[in-house]
């Protein structure tokens, strides 16, 4: 046992090391370059690692089937690798931008009056994103244009490499963006309590975790395990929810969209409410994963868990 935590500790003080020296290159190396030699590697993954690609091709012919053939199935799925290596560069390149003027040189966005004339309203947003493109970089934005945020995320395994990873989506400084780990028992709590002051709560429903209670919702026409975090908050703190994505364009800019805000359904009847919203809100992002399917995580096995009825 001691051999194995001994093993995992040099495990991710290596990580750490790369990732630092990751960071560092990646600042000195022009974006261009750096997010074809990413983009390059990216495509070499789907290659060296069969498991993962082949999780990929299952997740994708498993919600295409009779919409698209093997070969647009094998094309898009390529892609996925290539992409997720391309949006890695920008995720790294997070020191180098200190400024807005920096930000928008890599970045447009669209919509973004959806979200102003939402937050005007001062009963808090649900900022409702997903595993789209560099989609860490929505919190990024909106940090660095210091709009009173909330996110909330799982824990690395490592504190050193959590710390670092956590540090550098915060370099800006913005005191009014906070962060909290899922692991946190009054997490929930600071989210209700930002959204009750007016600001937003950055939120991802798009996975299949057991970590979280879900409800069963269609997703690409198929039943899915669902976070029911977002609709909770939103029907508690009646706030307003506007779904967020972002994904990478062929002029190599990241395009960020705020989208029209998704009506709140409010009935009395609480379990048909949280499951009516949380419906509506993963339609809204499905929306989004078929408008660039070749930027999202087919890998993760967002049909893992099934309805009990379901199970024989």
């Amino acid at each position: 046992m001691s051999q194995h935590k001994g093993w995992k500790k040099v495990k991710y003080e290596l990580l750490y090391q790369v990732i630092v020296v990751l960071i560092k290159v990646a600042n000195w190396i022009p974006r261009k370059a750096l997010m074809w030699t990413f983009g390059k590697l990216g495509g070499l993954v789907y290659y060296v690692m069969p498991q993962t690609k082949n999780l990929t091709l299952k997740h994708l012919k498993y919600a295409y089937e009779n919409e698209l053939t093997d070969k647009e199935i094998e094309k898009i799925a390529k892609n996925v690798f290539k992409n997720l290596g391309r949006n890695f560069t920008d995720i790294l390149r997070y020191p180098s931008i200190k400024t807005v003027e920096e930000l928008n040189s890599v970045i447009e966005v669209e919509g973004e009056q959806n979200l102003i004339d939402a937050h005007k309203k001062g009963k808090g947003v649900i900022l409702l994103t997903c595993h789209r493109g560099a989609f860490d970089m929505v919190g990024f934005y909106l940090s660095m244009n210091n709009y009173p945020c909330i996110a909330i995320g799982a824990k690395l395994h490592d504190d050193k490499l959590n710390e670092l990873v956590v540090n550098t989506r915060r370099h800006n400084k913005n005191d009014q963006a906070d962060f909290v780990e899922r692991s946190d028992p009054r997490g929930s709590i600071k989210m209700f309590k930002k959204l009750k002051d007016g600001g937003l709560a950055f939120l991802l429903i798009d996975q299949d975790t057991d970590k979280v209670q879900n409800t069963y919702v269609d997703f690409y026409g198929k039943q899915a395990a669902t976070p029911i975090g977002a609709a909770m908050l939103a029907l508690k703190a009646d706030s307003a929810i506007i779904p967020a994505s972002i994904k990478l364009q062929e002029n190599g800019k990241h395009l960020l969209e705020f989208r029209p805000e998704v009506p709140l359904v409010k009935t009395g009847d609480r379990e048909k409410d949280i499951n009516v919203n949380t419906q509506n809100m993963s339609l809204a992002l499905e929306k989004f994963i078929r408008e660039a399917p070749d930027q999202w995580v087919w890998f993760h096995e967002r049909w893992k868990s099934k309805p009990a009825s379901d199970v024989s």
